[in-house]
């Protein structure tokens, strides 16, 4: 049985629905459009090799994966956390846990293939506003915008640390397909 049998997905209008009932700005919106079609793309192409992903599950929680960003700035709480929350209350708890796992993926869900989650985390991971982007060029704007400098090692160190896994990921999403992350731009618009 597919881990999303059972769950209701939410359909793009109802994420739309959503994201205006909760007042995500523009572009916000705009960046998760980009990283739902990121990950759409993905998970298309690894399910061509062997991977059985739901499609709909990973682009709707690509379209909610920042749902409560806004909050999450203002309260200075944890946007994934409260994202998983809200989506769970409304009904979506599979897409919820998606959601909670789009930052840190959570160590204890190992499996040998591929989650809708990981697809989420990478595909955020090389979305920069809305530009798809290197890993390299992502964490070093990371780095920047939440000013990690020598003098923070505690925050250094959680992003050294989120960076390393993240090239770990993507060598496990792309050790089954045929092109390099590199050219993910270019294959995408080839379509």
């Amino acid at each position: 049985m597919h881990p999303l049998n059972g769950n209701k997905v939410p359909s793009s209008d109802q994420c739309y629905d959503l994201l205006k009932r909760y007042a995500v700005p523009d572009h916000i919106i705009r960046h998760s459009e980009v990283v739902s079609r990121v990950a759409v793309f993905l998970a298309v192409r690894l399910n061509g090799s062997g991977e059985n992903l739901s499609i709909a599950g990973v682009k709707a929680a690509g379209l909610l994966h920042d749902i409560t960003k806004m909050e999450g700035i203002e309260s200075r709480q944890d946007h994934a956390e409260t994202g998983r929350k809200l989506l769970t209350a409304l009904g979506y708890g599979r897409i919820g846990e998606i959601v909670g796992d789009h930052i840190r993926l959570q160590a204890n869900r190992e499996t040998s293939w591929i989650r809708e989650a990981e697809i989420i985390n990478y595909a955020d991971k090389r979305v920069m506003h809305t530009e798809i982007v290197t890993l390299r060029e992502r964490f070093a704007d990371l780095k920047r915008r939440y000013g990690l400098n020598g003098s923070d090692k505690d925050g250094v160190a959680r992003i050294t640390a989120l960076e390393e896994r993240t090239y770990e990921l993507e060598r496990r999403i792309f050790s089954t397909l045929d092109f390099v992350p590199e050219e993910l731009v270019q294959r995408m618009e080839m379509g």
